[in-house]
């Protein structure tokens, strides 16, 4: 059993499948509780004059982070967070930070060259968590 999953969301469709996860755990008894991370990268944030051409990314993380938490369904608790940097660094930091014993994570499928040049967020957590990480197809 876990005590406590941290589900990173990024309004992908990989992502969602990772919180329909989470949901199951929790609605199994697997889990005690749930938190959902949306973290803004520094690629991000747009510093110009005339801020009505982008989006303010901390509107689309609070957008994203309301659909994940539909998903959870509404007798279903979980706490939103919302973080800014470096995505697999943040993830593992506020995983060790405040103590979860799981990561859920969405897998996006880059393709191969994308991988090889970029590496995805997942394999980085995976790569780096001090907790057991389930990656979700």
């Amino acid at each position: 059993m876990f005590n406590k999953v941290l589900v990173p969301v990024d309004g992908s469709e990989a992502s969602m499948k990772a919180v329909e996860t989470a949901r199951k755990l929790l609605e199994e008894g697997s889990a005690r509780e749930v938190s959902l991370l949306y973290v803004v990268q520094a690629s991000d944030v747009v510093t110009v004059n005339a801020p009505e051409i982008y989006d303010d990314p901390t509107i689309i993380a609070r957008q994203v982070l309301e659909k994940a938490r539909k998903v959870m369904a509404p007798q279903t608790p979980a706490a939103m967070l919302l973080e800014a940097g470096m995505p697999a660094d943040i993830i593992c930091r506020i995983a060790r930070k405040d103590d979860y014993d799981l990561i859920v994570i969405g897998n996006r499928g880059l393709n191969r060259i994308k991988r090889v040049l970029l590496g995805s967020i997942s394999s980085k957590v995976v790569a780096a968590a001090h907790c057991p990480v389930l990656v979700v197809k």
